[in-house]
């Protein structure tokens, strides 16, 4: 599809070319004669509605054609290729509808806009959706989408698919996936030279490799099977058109307006594969790996994985102290499934005091691997007493390990959303092995203030597994001191150091553990501590089948 837009009323419309809005003229939605696309021509109107089309008139201002028939209409050529010749009209008409309305017109908008919405079929209405999303009209993605949506609310994914007549996904009723795969199509797909089955009949025979593509095409009534094929190919095109919907209705419920970016963001997970019917809150089913005794070689323990050393909200646009509820999630490669890294209820929200004060996060439930990017989601907010809640984070970003200097250990990440700027630190460990740590106290009263894990030589990028905000936490005889995160990780290679600090800055403990201790009794003061360490490894796993492909262009994460 070729789009002609112009910044003054344009000429009119060729033969077997699409009339499209016109800034000055009628509104047309007649299809080109043979049907394959042409030019589309909106006015100065109704490309206003497409950020995409503003946007490609901005950058392309000075690459334009006048044309040599005395009409001094600057037209700037877009090509369109995803976009449906007799879709495109209509994405015009309602850009053009909405820029010309009245405010008596916006009172009764959404009447018109169900009556454009309603008048539409099934496959029109994802061809709607898609050309929306390209083309970047918000009004009618939105309007399109909640059209989709309405018809499978509530519904699960099998009764999605029955509901929308896509196929092959769950039911096995794509009998046209395996139909199209099977060896006697391929072959005939290779040999075939002619579009008349019967004049090629004798050439099949007579090129086909192998006895049992010979006997699988004589089984086969060529005179029947060319409509099949054919209607095979428009149902898997209709299963993948409906499916790359499907998927932008999904991502269009994480969307929403980003005013420190003054554009529309998602907030969630994604990516190249398709969504459509992918579970985003689902856990994490994996857990941590089998103890380190039992590792049967080094090559058994996975490359790298990460530790999330801090997240802080570095930048307030509301100032501090805040109090924050909310969830901060992490997904990898093995089921890009939740790992949370923080869950906390608005009745128990964390008060921050300043930049420098860490989110309290709580252990993950597996170790996190980088072998593909490493994905965080925010979803927080601020506690107001008396009044609606603010946003204060909701967004996305990724960790990706090569980025990673050479000279450094350690990498910072952020999402930059809403109210606030949080930052991760991560730290990449080699042949991971997991240090999990309980201390008890046998003999009391025990004052810590701060407990903080490393690895030998490292005294900045340190996890604070325990931290009081105002006074020290005093532990009485026979009682455990609270952590927040229990688990550590580092090399197979290196040891662990443990800090500990009392009430009194002068009273602290240091501990270097390795694989070999796993029970430590230890004085500090007058406390006598237990240190309890229990050691596994970081496993290489076998990624669950997540996936489908559908055709040649989808691949569904399940």
């Amino acid at each position: 599809m070729e789009l002609n837009c112009s910044c003054r009323s344009p000429r009119p419309a060729r033969q077997k070319q699409i009339q499209g809005i016109h800034g000055g003229g009628r509104d047309d939605d007649d299809d080109d004669e043979d049907g394959d696309g042409g030019a589309a021509e909106p006015g100065g109107r109704g490309f206003r509605g497409s950020t995409f089309l503003r946007r490609r008139m901005e950058l392309d201002r000075d690459n334009y054609i006048v044309p040599a028939d005395g009409d001094e209409t600057k037209y700037t050529h877009i090509l369109l290729r995803s976009i449906r010749a007799d879709v495109l009209p209509k994405v015009l008409h309602y850009c053009k509808r909405h820029a010309i309305a009245t405010d008596d017109d916006r009172a009764l908008g959404g009447d018109w806009d169900a009556g454009f919405i309603g008048s539409v079929d099934l496959d029109t209405l994802y061809d709607l959706i898609l050309a929306s999303e390209k083309l970047e009209v918000r009004g009618l993605l939105g309007l399109s989408c909640r059209a989709l949506a309405d018809k499978i609310k509530g519904k699960s994914p099998r009764e999605t698919c029955h509901i929308l007549d896509i196929r092959g996904i769950f039911d096995g009723r794509g009998s046209f996936t395996h139909m199209l795969r099977s060896p006697a199509i391929l072959a005939i797909r290779h040999c075939c030279v002619s579009r008349d089955a019967r004049r090629t009949y004798g050439h099949l025979n007579s090129r086909l490799a192998g006895v049992v593509l010979i006997e699988a095409l004589r089984s086969i009534c060529l005179l029947k099977y060319y409509p099949v094929f054919d209607d095979a190919n428009h149902d898997l095109k209709l299963v993948e058109k409906a499916l790359a919907a499907l998927n932008i209705v999904r991502c269009q419920d994480f969307t929403q307006y980003e005013p420190k970016l003054n554009a529309f963001k998602c907030s969630r997970y994604y990516n190249f594969e398709n969504l459509a019917f992918f579970d985003f809150d689902k856990e994490s089913s994996f857990q941590r790996g089998p103890p380190l005794h039992k590792l049967p070689s080094p090559e058994s323990i996975q490359r790298y994985c990460l530790n999330v050393i801090s997240v802080k909200a570095c930048e307030s646009d509301v100032g501090y102290p805040i109090s924050v509820f909310g969830t901060v999630i992490a997904r990898d490669y093995v089921d890009y499934r939740c790992v949370y890294l923080f869950r906390r209820e608005r009745d128990d929200p964390q008060l921050i005091s300043s930049p420098d004060d860490m989110l309290s996060l709580i252990d993950p439930c597996r170790a996190l691997v980088p072998i593909d990017n490493v994905y965080f989601e925010t979803d927080l907010k601020i506690k107001c007493d008396g009044g609606a809640d603010r946003v204060f984070s909701k967004g996305i970003t990724e960790f990706n390990w090569v980025c990673i200097p050479t000279y450094k250990q350690t990498m910072t990440v952020s999402v930059y959303s809403f109210l606030s700027d949080v930052e991760f630190l991560c730290a990449l460990v080699h042949e991971p092995v997991e240090a999990t740590i309980a201390i008890n106290v046998l003999k009391g009263p025990c004052n810590i203030s701060r407990v903080a894990a490393s690895t030998p030589g490292n005294f900045k990028d340190q996890i604070v597994p325990c931290e009081s905000a105002g006074s020290p936490s005093v532990v009485g005889d026979g009682e455990s001191i609270p952590l927040t995160r229990s688990v550590v990780a580092i090399s197979l290679d290196r040891k662990l150091t443990l800090f500990l600090v009392g009430g009194d800055a002068c009273e602290h403990l240091a501990l270097t553990l390795g694989y070999s201790d796993q029970v430590l009794i230890r004085k500090m003061g007058c406390a006598v501590l237990e240190v309890i360490v229990g050691w596994t490894y970081v496993p290489k796993r076998e990624m669950p089948n997540m996936f489908k492909d559908i055709g040649k262009h989808t691949r569904l994460l399940l």
